[in-house]
């Protein structure tokens, strides 16, 4: 069992006897709920395996890839998901478990769409939402670059908690891990 599959039974758990709140799966302002709690959670958990010596050891494979491509977001160690499942595990107490998952796992493939040199931006969509060019920077090893940019979906979060740095047009991400 990885992490996150012994978190979604913890989930299931206290979402069946420990919920705070009766969101109804039905419900248009459950869902809206959830996809920017979910991704807030994220923002925390994300920052916290960085910030964090042991649960940063378990997240260094995904970052130690000199090169930026789809590949690079499929480096993940087996058991790195204990720092988020933590993360994902409190959302129980308010947010059904399938509307959870529906949320979780489009924020995976939406992440999975960052890591790419193909793109920069979405546009206007930017100013809101992680774009490529973010997420290259939170990969980047550069100094102006360490500990930045943690957004999963939305990049506001950043932004509003002073993590947010833009890509640098004269001084690209190097990418790697910071030798010490």
């Amino acid at each position: 069992f990885s992490g996150r599959t012994v978190a979604i039974f913890v989930y299931v758990y206290i979402w069946n006897n420990f919920r705070l709140i009766e969101n109804p799966w039905n419900s248009p302002w459950t869902w809206i709920f959830c996809l920017f709690f979910q991704d807030f959670m994220y923002y925390l958990g994300h920052r916290a395996v960085h910030e964090a010596g042991f649960f940063w050891g378990l997240h260094t494979i995904h970052h130690s890839s000199e090169y930026y491509n789809y590949t690079t977001a499929l480096r993940q160690a087996a058991i790195q998901d204990v720092g988020l499942a933590i993360y994902d595990v409190l959302q129980a107490f308010f947010i059904p478990p399938s509307i959870f998952l529906v949320h979780r796992y489009f924020s995976e493939i939406y992440q999975f769409t960052l890591h790419t040199s193909l793109f920069d931006t979405y546009g206007p969509l930017g100013i809101v939402l992680n774009t490529p060019s973010h997420h290259r920077v939170h990969h980047g090893r550069n100094p102006y670059c360490i500990d930045r940019n943690y957004a999963a979906v939305f990049i506001i979060w950043d932004k509003m908690f002073g993590t947010f740095e833009p890509e640098r047009k004269d001084e690209k991400p190097v990418y790697g891990i910071i030798e010490l």
